[in-house]
């Protein structure tokens, strides 16, 4: 193997077994490399997985459960009538299912706010991967997991209360109906104006209680994270803003709490590996402000995130040091950032001729390559 593929091998063998959140710092002095890096770590990420999967279904374990087709009518049902539970059961579980999300810092370094750009674009992927009617009705009716109590076995547990308002509302919204037909259509009963005045104010009560739960579901699905988030960053009074940081927090752990969920449904863990590139190209002062979001608004307790800083450390610490830096050592502030650095050696003679190889093909061999690469991620 190139000395490359085994680096990759042993990080992504090491990220299956890290505990997230966690911040890998991937060192290598050339920009061109990180990102052949990141393709390749990428993939093995995605083989360990399909062996761990193969390896669970060798043992007889329930297969995982995708929200596609059948699966996503089974989802939407248990998120809206059911609260998902942790239990022992799937704290034990090895499978995990990884979901890639490159951010290239370089598209948003025009922006202001270049840290807001790095949370909008975790909101889109995962509300992409995942669909955004699932968001939408676990935003409305969706319970946040919690821990179950003792050493039960069920995942999922029925909202009692959820389905006796629903259940009254319906029933209300049918007795309503009932007694307007009965007061127009039966002859003994058109002479009770009374009665189709009760029924219609019934019917309308129980009719818009239903149909703002609806309304709410809509308006998820117009409106999505990504959007909401823009619109507190465009708002003139942003910077008098002083609840500004707790509302996009408030986003941001309502995602994490989905993705549990998902988790859960799923019957595998899921990590949400965020790829951060193209860092070397920007000012000092969003060099910081994007660290700063990985330290205050993503690195929340439990939450399955992996980010990968694919940084060159020569350029990024002097941007550390600068006035507008966050510290005057650019590696301690770095250090504080990143809990597992991972530096890349000198490229070999393996991975030289690779790379050569690679430069000297044609157009027609990297596209048949990527395309070949597209369908084994499929």
């Amino acid at each position: 193997l190139p000395e490359d593929d085994i680096y990759c091998r042993c990080l992504s063998r090491t990220l299956c077994h890290a505990a997230t959140p966690v911040t890998v710092g991937l060192y290598a002095p050339c920009s061109h490399r990180l990102h052949a890096l990141l393709d390749r770590l990428t993939a093995f990420m995605r083989e360990e997985s399909a062996r761990r999967q193969a390896r669970d279904q060798r043992r007889g374990l329930p297969a995982p459960r995708s929200p596609r087709g059948w699966g996503l009518l089974q989802a939407l049902w248990l998120l809206a009538f059911y609260k998902p539970l942790i239990t022992p059961r799937h704290l034990r579980r090895k499978n995990v299912a990884f979901l890639f999300v490159r951010f290239s810092a370089w598209q948003f370094a025009g922006c202001d706010r270049l840290w807001a750009g790095l949370v909008t674009t975790l909101c889109s992927s995962v509300r992409r991967h995942f669909g955004a009617l699932l968001l939408s009705v676990f935003h409305v009716m969706g319970a946040r997991p919690r821990y179950a109590a003792g050493s039960g076995q069920r995942e999922w547990e029925l909202k009692r209360g959820t389905c006796l308002k629903l259940g009254g509302a319906a029933l209300a919204l049918a007795i309503g109906l009932a007694l307007v037909l009965a007061a127009m259509l039966a002859p003994a009963l058109r002479a009770h104006p009374a009665l189709r005045a009760v029924g219609g104010a019934v019917s309308s009560l129980s009719g818009s209680g239903l149909l703002l739960g609806v309304l709410s579901v809509l308006k998820n699905l117009a409106v999505s994270e990504k959007r909401r988030i823009e619109r507190l960053t465009d708002s003139e009074k942003f910077a008098g803003q002083l609840g500004f940081m707790s509302k996009v927090r408030a986003e941001v752990e309502a995602l994490l709490a989905f993705l549990a969920a998902m988790e859960l449904f799923e019957r595998r863990r899921l990590r949400v590996v965020l790829e951060i590139t193209g860092l070397e190209l920007c000012r000092p002062e969003k060099v910081a402000g994007v660290l700063d979001a990985v330290n205050t608004l993503l690195a929340a307790a439990d939450a399955p995130l992996i980010f990968v800083l694919a940084v060159d450390p020569s350029v990024i610490v002097p941007c550390l040091e600068r006035p507008r830096g966050l510290a005057d050592n650019g590696y301690l502030c770095l250090g504080r950032t990143v809990t597992l650095p991972f530096s890349i050696p000198r490229m070999g003679w393996r991975s030289r001729l690779r790379a050569l190889r690679a430069a000297l093909s044609t157009r027609e061999d990297l596209m048949a390559r990527a395309i070949a690469a597209g369908a084994d991620r499929r």
